[in-house]
């Protein structure tokens, strides 16, 4: 069973994104202000946060784990506006380190409803949001990137060409898988070729061991086809998980709740995904599975609460993420973290204005729908 929670997050100006051990992202906005600086407070220390178009995104440092936290946010005045509060997570000790990435979109040229919201910048916004993405996720200390899908936006030969200028510099391993839109109807190059030709390999099911954590990625995408299908890799997906081994199992399609879509974009089926998740976790009981596509940040618990399933938010449009994962023998955890850098944020805070109000509310989550931990269960 797939745990039913209401849909919409909640809409504030000002509001802690993510939370880690030590640390606790904020977004702060103060409408109608193009540049300045906004002022936090933190115990006995103030903080400033650079705005670009009156907004600004913040990791406040120096926290005390697994303990409540107070962040005063400051008015122009030097008096405190707002208070953001919020639990630290526990200490985890000598964890490895991976990054995801989804939904980059390399190509698309706006978003919205007949992607009307347009970007005047020289560099490509999806290229501009890519590589802020990956080089804060290196920056955190990523010893791995993962990319759950939808690299391209139609698969064609210049986008891939695009996700080389994505890649370049990058050292340390880096899975590719394919999404609906690597695939499309009018692509010009299937995923296999496009990974090549920008020197990256591509298969079906990929593993890669780093630290304790096996990581499976697996390619649930259908050519010309926005559903997705993982039940014919049974086999090499149960294959692929090591009995021993804490798994993060990677996919594009996000696991439906019910036996036919009830939002856009529709997923794998239960009755197709259901058999091999059973499977997996019959073998080894300590798998993290997550996934891309639906644009949105959510938690569910499926197999009768035996795993945990997120979907990431996309790269590309509000919020505009990177999640980042810290796993030891016995926890792995999940901090979905808003890409910071103002080149990256100018463009995702104007596609939060997608179907008014509605697009916010329903692509960025609950603080526990981003921010996730996994116990091991043996």
């Amino acid at each position: 069973m797939i745990q039913l929670r209401p849909p919409f997050s909640s809409l504030a100006d000002n509001e802690v994104f993510a939370v880690d051990a030590t640390g606790a992202q904020i977004t702060v906005r103060r409408p109608n202000v193009a540049e300045g600086v906004i002022d936090v407070r933190v115990e006995d220390r103030v903080i400033p946060i650079e705005l670009a178009n009156g907004v600004g995104i913040a990791t406040i440092e120096g926290l005390t784990p697994d303990a409540p936290f107070e962040i005063a946010v400051l008015g122009p005045d030097g008096n405190v506006a707002e208070r953001l509060a919020g639990t630290s997570r526990p200490a985890l000790t000598n964890p490895t380190k991976i990054a995801t990435i989804s939904d980059v979109h390399l190509g698309a040229d706006g978003f919205g409803p007949a992607r009307k919201i347009l970007d005047q910048s020289e560099l490509p916004y999806a290229l501009r949001c890519g590589r802020s993405a990956v080089d804060e996720a290196l920056a955190w200390g990523a010893e791995a990137l993962i990319i759950k899908g939808d690299l391209t936006d139609t698969g064609a030969r210049d986008e891939w060409l695009l996700a080389e200028r994505l890649l370049e510099g990058v050292d340390v391993p880096v899975l590719i898988t394919s999404g609906n839109h690597d695939v499309w109807g009018t692509r010009e190059v299937m995923p296999t070729e496009g990974a090549e030709s920008i020197g990256r390999t591509f298969d079906d099911v990929q593993t890669l061991d780093v630290g304790p954590l096996r990581i499976v990625l697996v390619d649930t995408s259908l050519p010309g086809r926005g559903w997705g299908d993982l039940g014919r890799h049974h086999r090499r997906v149960v294959d692929a998980v090591d009995a021993e081994r804490p798994t993060l199992l990677c996919l594009h399609h996000h696991v439906q709740r019910l036996p036919a879509p009830w939002f856009w974009p529709p997923g794998i089926s239960p009755s197709n995904a259901t058999p091999v998740l059973e499977a997996v976790v019959h073998k080894n009981p300590f798998v993290f599975l997550t996934s891309g596509h639906t644009h949105r940040n959510r938690r569910h618990q499926l197999l009768d609460g035996n795993l945990t399933f997120t979907e990431v938010s996309a790269t590309s449009d509000y919020p505009g993420v990177w999640a980042g994962y810290e796993v030891t023998g016995d926890v792995i955890r999940q901090t979905v973290r808003r890409i910071a850098a103002p080149e990256a944020t100018l463009w995702t805070e104007a596609t939060r204005a997608a179907l008014g109000t509605v697009w916010p509310r329903w692509s960025q989550g609950r603080l526990d729908d981003r921010c996730v931990d996994v116990q091991a269960r043996r």
